[in-house]
């Protein structure tokens, strides 16, 4: 299948998300769409897979005219779409998610044959070696698993294409594998595959080609191997990137202690672990999701409990009790769903960023304060918004993480807790955050990070500790000299 797109072109309000742009895709290829928050690509993504209308421009399939106005034209023409978010029923089976639009062709008598839906089911998670049995509970199942029953869904209608709309965005290292694996397999069968991606180090180990947008037109066509990682960034964000992403590390403050754990523990989630994390110091955890180091930032911000030792912050012995009491004491905790628990989508920028202690006159909210406090993080981090009063839902996924950031800053705390601060942020918001992050530490601010993004605490951290099932494997004092093969192996 050979799929063409031309001059295609997309306006949402007054904002021009594709101005012209062309791209080729072929079967027995695997082909990457990347750029910033708002370049374009997962756009042009959902028109060629049918879920969003051109304004202007063509596409053909095979030379045949092609302009699907929906999901369901686009899978009649052969064209299947992966989506970000996961869209598994737990209520149902493993067949029953991989069939659920065909269920009434196995069934007889208003009866489900449930061996035929299986066998079937079967079938299409080997064709792309899955290693999924129909016989699994999803409850056993990884979320890298779980977009794998997606996979096999969108191959259930027999395509000759597959796109993936940033589907490993809220994947660990291991379930992202899982998925590129089956990407490989796919291309290897000769289908068509097209993928978005912010993780460059995905785009070099599956992509065939690749596509670089910016600011809703094209930069590119490349082929695999031809540009460099930092050439790659240079292009999507219209700067050198020769000398990478991440600030050179400062000398420490010489300041005391800002966090102290004494054999703390949380059963079998956390064997006792000890730690100290001084100003201006930042400590990054490595682990696979439910290693540990989530768990780890929750008892310190106060929204779990340890089962036992001892925790002291600064001079103050004592553990935070409850999320309101760990900001009390200076501890900010970033978590890792933005949307669910960082920000409330529905309220303005200015809100969201005072929002963690409010400015306050009297007993009465401090208006005037508020907007001047919102304003300064607004413009120490760079957010793009039309206004501090505009909502929060308008901004885009890198703004909106630097929002949540914003918060924690605004409250000046002496921790603060990160749990994968730029997970689904492209590339020129993690160079925003990382400066961030890093003048904030060099003016004494102790920072404790976790993140599946190996090479994000290689390049970030002053420390590192490796946690596999709630125990710390390795303590890495130098990162400067680590690897993330070095990583994975004390991981796994």
């Amino acid at each position: 299948m050979q799929i063409v797109a031309s001059k295609i072109s997309r306006t949402f309000g007054s904002t021009r998300a594709l101005i012209d742009v062309s791209v080729e895709l072929h079967g027995g290829e695997i082909h990457a769409l990347v750029g910033e928050n708002g370049a374009g690509k997962s756009t042009l993504l959902k028109i060629l897979g049918g879920a969003e209308r051109p304004d202007s421009g063509s596409m053909t399939i095979d030379g045949a005219p092609y302009r699907p106005a929906s999901l369901n034209e686009a899978v009649a023409h052969g064209v299947g779409l992966v989506f970000q978010e996961i869209t598994i029923n737990p209520s149902l089976t493993v067949a029953e998610n991989i069939l659920v639009g065909q269920l009434n062709r196995f069934s007889r008598g208003g009866l489900l044959t449930e061996k035929a839906l299986a066998r079937r089911a079967q079938e299409l998670l080997d064709s792309f070696s899955a290693k999924i049995s129909v016989r699994q509970s999803l409850s056993s199942l990884d979320l890298g698993q779980w977009k794998c029953i997606e996979i096999a869904r969108a191959l259930s209608t027999r395509p000759e294409a597959v796109f993936f709309d940033e589907s490993t965005a809220f994947l660990n290292h291991r379930e992202v594998e899982v998925v590129l694996t089956a990407m490989r397999a796919l291309r290897d069968r000769g289908l068509a595959v097209a993928f978005v991606s912010h993780h460059l180090a995905e785009v070099g180990a599956v992509a065939d080609r690749l596509t670089i947008l910016k600011d809703g037109r094209k930069v590119g066509d490349f082929e695999a191997g031809e540009l460099d990682r930092e050439q790659i960034q240079s292009l999507m964000v219209g700067r050198d990137m020769s000398k990478g992403i991440y600030p050179e590390r400062a000398d420490r403050v010489d300041g005391r202690t800002a966090l102290t754990l004494t054999n703390v523990g949380a059963g079998a989630q956390l064997a006792p672990l000890s730690l100290t994390v001084q100003q201006g110091e930042i400590v990054g955890i490595a682990g696979l999701k439910g290693a540990g180091g989530e768990r780890l930032l929750e008892i310190v911000a106060g929204v779990e409990r340890a089962s036992s030792g001892e925790i002291q912050i600064g001079d103050e012995a004592g553990a935070a009790r409850s999320p309101s009491e760990g900001w009390a004491k200076g501890v900010a905790y970033l978590p890792g769903d933005r949307s669910g628990e960082g920000v409330i989508v529905s309220a303005s920028v200015l809100d969201n960023l005072v929002m963690a202690q409010p400015p306050r006159h009297g007993p009465w909210f401090d208006r005037a304060r508020a907007s001047g406090l919102a304003t300064e993080m607004v413009d120490a981090l760079h957010i793009k918004t039309a206004s501090i009063k505009a909502p929060s839902s308008s901004l885009s996924g890198g703004n909106l993480q630097k929002v949540v950031l914003g918060k924690c800053l605004a409250v000046k705390p002496r921790i603060l807790l990160l749990n994968n601060p730029t997970r689904g942020v492209d590339v020129g918001a993690r160079l925003e955050i990382y400066r961030s992050l890093r003048e904030s530490a060099a003016q004494g601010l102790a920072i404790v990070v976790v993140s599946e993004d190996l090479n994000e605490l290689i390049g970030l951290s002053d420390r590192i500790l490796v946690m596999r099932a709630g125990i710390v494997t390795a303590r890495i004092d130098d990162p400067s000299g680590a690897t993330e093969d070095a990583l994975i192996r004390y991981m796994t």
